[in-house]
């Protein structure tokens, strides 16, 4: 007997690889800005790279039901707070990196509070609505 069995990611209600997937979606960016490829708000390429992973955590915010959508985007953003300041410090030789460290969490948690925010009211919206 095959059974499937959904692994979710710790303190959350999503998938394991939906996760990782949302934090890996701002890594490029990430990379690409440090090794001055495309340096920041140097255009619609770095907007791009910049804002698309956001709108399609917007769009899973929106979309999927969750159990617990707050903590969802807390762990998500605090994941991605995480990404940031190890790209920052493998690509950072002269110290900075430690500095941006709290400001990378930041961003990350932050963003993922808002996220959250968004995802715990269309659960609300969406659970008011089948309620009538």
């Amino acid at each position: 007997m095959n059974q499937h069995v959904s692994r979710t990611f710790p303190a959350t209600d999503m998938p394991a690889w939906l996760v990782l997937v949302l934090v890996a979606l701002g890594i490029p960016r990430t990379v690409l800005a440090d090794l001055d490829v495309v340096p920041p708000e140097s255009g619609l390429l770095y907007y791009c790279l910049a804002l698309i992973p956001f709108a399609v955590w917007l769009g899973v915010a929106i979309r999927r039901r969750s159990r617990r959508p707050l903590t969802d985007f807390l762990m998500v953003g605090g994941l991605y707070g995480v990404s940031l300041a190890i790209v920052h410090q493998l690509m950072w030789t002269d110290g900075l990196a430690l500095r941006h460290i709290g400001i990378a969490m930041m961003i990350g948690l932050g963003t993922g509070l808002v996220v959250g925010l968004v995802a715990l009211v269309a659960n609300l919206w969406r659970s008011k609505r089948s309620a009538q």
